[in-house]
């Protein structure tokens, strides 16, 4: 609010809201504005601004539309800039270490599009739920049911609920693994794809992270500090892990499904800090990984890489490769699909229905075959389920494609004495 001079009232000092019908976050609420006077005794006193009774004012307000807050999918990242602004500043600012990030569900979009996602699914956090952490579980929420979810990365900025503490990060954490691990056992499997702030205080370390998690639905990346090349201010500037998760999730979208992450490359970022890339030694990326971090890391070729697409479920193989998890969710997902477009769900049971199962059954596992979601299957075994005349039980294995994470060579030196030495195995 300015007066015609152009001078600005202050909120709180000059004037209030005060609503007069319905709540405060409510679609129909009516709010008016309420001028204040220095001394609240005599309101015909102006305000500590000189706002008098009768003054014309200009108002300024944002507007948000209902549908705003809604999940909302884009095919192209200049509709998600049309709907959440531009990614990046066009102004460098006066401080050199403050960031440029200017809509960070834009920016963590353009990422996920440069990584290979054909479509992202935007849902922006709505203030009027809480603080940030109550805003992302009422976010989850909106897409619990929605099979177009299979990827998640929450974007744990640093705001209204601190996201740089170790405490906070790991409530944050447990939340996206309740949502994605109830989800799945509702069968809309998912993995979320996550990173922590910049300004992380490290106070619990990712691998310690990591082990609190232990979910085969949670990818948890480092680095949480990357270099990103801001072309409007010829510069790069750090961005946070949270757009590593988002880059993780757009090359795993491109991905066949039976394809995980493990030395895959990834773009839109020019580098690392020097200090976290001279902290990336060997012994300290085999303690992340050991432990169920997603490390992406520098190779020899200077391409920003992942080491091993480990989940933070780190105890079993099978749950700790995360093409794993995602070839169960497909193959489940494409069970219930062509299962219910069968037309045999309230046919009557007659002697012919097990045999119409089965075969329909295996029609849809000779295609999950031949995309090569799985590798094989036993034979589909069908039966009437005993005490439950209504339903038809079929049941089955099948074989998913391992990744291949290591290759060990053995090699040994001929000294031509008829004596070799065998070196120790190495692993790549």
């Amino acid at each position: 609010m300015t007066n015609l001079a152009g001078q600005v009232m202050v909120y709180g000092d000059d004037y209030t809201f005060v609503v007069i019908a319905g709540s405060g976050g409510a679609a129909t609420a009516t709010t008016q504005i309420k001028r204040l006077s220095t001394d609240e005794g005599d309101l015909t006193l102006p305000s500590p601004n000189g706002l008098r009774n009768g003054d014309q004012v200009r108002i300024t307000y944002a507007f948000t539309s209902s549908s705003y807050y809604q999940p909302t999918e884009f095919d192209s990242y200049d509709q998600v800039v049309a709907t959440f602004g531009p990614a990046l500043v066009a102004v460098a600012p006066t401080d050199p270490t403050a960031s440029q990030v200017s809509s960070p569900i834009t920016l963590a979009a353009k990422i996920a599009f440069e990584n290979g996602a054909a479509t992202v699914l935007c849902v922006a956090t709505d203030p009027s739920a809480g603080d940030y952490r109550t805003q992302l579980v009422a976010a989850y929420a909106k897409v619990a049911t929605d099979y177009r979810a299979q990827i998640l990365v929450p974007l744990l900025v640093n705001g209204t609920y601190d996201a740089h503490t170790g405490t906070n990060v790991a409530n944050l954490l447990t939340d996206i693994k309740s949502h994605c691990e109830a989800a799945g056992s509702d069968g809309y499997g998912r993995i979320a794809f996550c990173g922590v702030a910049a300004v992380y205080d490290n106070s619990v370390t990712h691998d310690q992270l990591a082990v609190q998690v232990a979910s085969k639905r949670v990818v948890l990346g480092y680095p949480n500090r990357l270099l990103l090349f801001n072309s409007s201010v010829n510069a790069s500037t750090e961005v946070d892990g949270f757009y590593l998760a988002a880059a993780m999730a757009g090359r795993l979208a491109l991905n066949a499904v039976n394809r995980g992450l493990t030395a895959q490359s990834l773009t839109s970022f020019t580098g690392l800090p020097a200090t976290v890339a001279q902290a990336m030694t060997r012994t300290f990326k085999n303690n992340l990984s050991r432990n169920g971090v997603c490390v992406a890391e520098i190779t020899a070729a200077n391409q920003l890489m992942v080491r091993h697409g480990t989940s933070t479920k780190t105890t079993s193989e099978l749950e700790q490769e995360i093409s794993l998890t995602r070839i169960g969710d497909t193959l489940l997902q494409t069970i219930q699909t062509g299962m219910s477009s069968s037309g045999l769900i309230g046919e009557p049971i007659t002697a012919d229905m097990t045999m119409n199962v089965k075969s329909s059954l295996t029609g849809i596992l000779e295609r999950a075959v031949a995309d090569g979601v799985i590798v094989a299957y036993s034979p589909v075994s069908v039966r009437q389920r005993e005490g439950q005349p209504s339903v038809i039980e079929a049941t089955f294995s099948y074989k998913p494609a391992v990744p291949m994470n290591y290759i060990v060579v053995k090699f040994s030196m001929d000294l031509t004495t008829g004596d070799s030495t065998t070196d120790t195995d190495q692993a790549a």
